[in-house]
């Protein structure tokens, strides 16, 4: 008797603990902008990375980043055709989401020189009319999708040094 409410009573703290906890233990649930990107092109050999970068505001200028600092992701799989991502943003609006393109520089002025803008989340039918995007206080926007394309970075981009 005793050994079967023991069973019992052990198999229900477990239940307890494992509904308690889920998957995402006691860390805070995700916040920010999930989607896949998807690549189209030649990959260069010069790439030295590709990276997503959040604006609060499209920039005018090249001038106006520093004004404007985006958040960037880590830097993304190189020579994939495809990947899923997922970025921590804080809740705000953000007008620009785009896909940065980086060469491997000898003489770099910075270590952002030569940026290009590979591909970013547009309204849709539209190639070049930038989305806006708002995270909320809670959770995630899912479905935010890039399309990176190796053929645009020739002329290289007026936003990005």
């Amino acid at each position: 008797m005793q050994k079967r409410f023991f069973l019992g009573f052990s198999v229900s703290i477990i239940s307890i603990f494992a509904v308690a906890c889920n998957d995402h233990g006691l860390e805070p649930p995700a916040q920010g902008i999930t989607g896949r990107i998807t690549y189209s092109g030649a990959w260069p050999d010069t790439t030295e990375w590709v990276r997503i970068a959040v604006f609060k505001k499209l920039p005018a200028t090249v001038l106006d980043i520093p004004l404007n600092p985006p958040i960037f992701s880590d830097t993304l799989p190189r020579f994939v055709s495809a990947y899923n991502y997922e970025l921590d943003v804080p809740p705000g609006t953000y007008e620009w989401v785009v896909l940065a393109w980086k060469p491997v520089k000898q003489f770099a002025s910075n270590q952002f020189s030569g940026l290009d803008t590979l591909g970013m989340y547009v309204m849709p039918g539209t190639q070049n009319q930038p989305r806006a995007i708002t995270v909320p206080d809670k959770g995630q926007i899912t479905g935010v999708d890039l399309e990176g394309n190796f053929d645009r970075l020739v002329p290289v981009s007026p936003i990005l040094p």
